[in-house]
């Protein structure tokens, strides 16, 4: 069986706009700060490769709870996902390549709850497109589409590289009840991006919505 640590891990739930590794990872670029809100957000991170190999393997799973959802995800094949890296950052759920670091990976995945202000993916998105055009650019838009592991649909913006904003980007974004969740995969430069992009759509094959603790206990 896995072992179960809940662990709190940092108070922003935002739109992608406002996530940044400034203070973590230097060479990565500070996206502009909107919609600051601070609510908890909780990581539960489940070690499935075993007690022997933790200090190698880190986390490949893990749960991350916000006040109106909750949802699974699990690390790609070759990646570790780290609940603690990206805490200062407000990040609870980060993923890199094994061998690599939050600090020094070209690549990185962080998985977020929209702030509760937002049910809508549409709505979300066109907001956060509109908060980021001036720095990040327009998006391409619905690049791919897909279904995470329970059946809910997705649909991947990608954000090339500005001369404002260096990173190569591209977002899922997912419609939970009552909430907005979004996977971000960003690289350090394009080819680096084209080779890892693939660990999205697999790490979305892991993705499977849960109720809130709240909602639970009701029933």
């Amino acid at each position: 069986m896995g072992i179960h640590l809940v662990i709190l891990a940092g108070d922003g739930l935002t739109t992608h706009a406002q996530i940044s590794q400034s203070g973590v990872v230097k060479t990565f670029a500070q996206p502009p700060a909107i919609f600051m809100k601070s609510l908890p957000i909780v990581c539960i991170v489940l070690l499935l490769a075993g007690v022997r190999s933790f200090g190698q393997e880190k986390y490949r799973g893990g749960i991350v709870y916000g006040p109106k959802a909750a949802f699974n995800i699990s690390a790609p094949e070759g990646w570790v996902l780290d609940n603690e890296a990206g805490a200062e950052q407000g990040l609870p759920c980060v993923l890199y390549p094994k061998g690599s670091s939050w600090a020094d990976a070209k690549t990185i995945i962080y998985a977020k709850i929209a702030s509760t202000q937002y049910e809508d993916v549409d709505k979300f998105v066109a907001i956060a497109i509109k908060e980021m055009k001036d720095r990040h650019g327009l998006p391409k838009e619905k690049i791919e589409s897909g279904k995470t592991r329970d059946g809910r649909s997705y649909f991947i913006n990608e954000y090339p590289a500005t001369k404002n904003y260096s990173q190569w980007e591209r977002v899922a974004y997912i419609q939970l009840p009552k909430a907005v969740a979004y996977v971000v995969l960003s690289s350090r430069d394009e080819s680096r991006y084209r080779k890892d992009c693939p660990a999205l759509r697999e790490a979305l094959k892991s993705f499977a919505y849960l109720e809130p603790k709240s909602d639970r206990e009701q029933h």
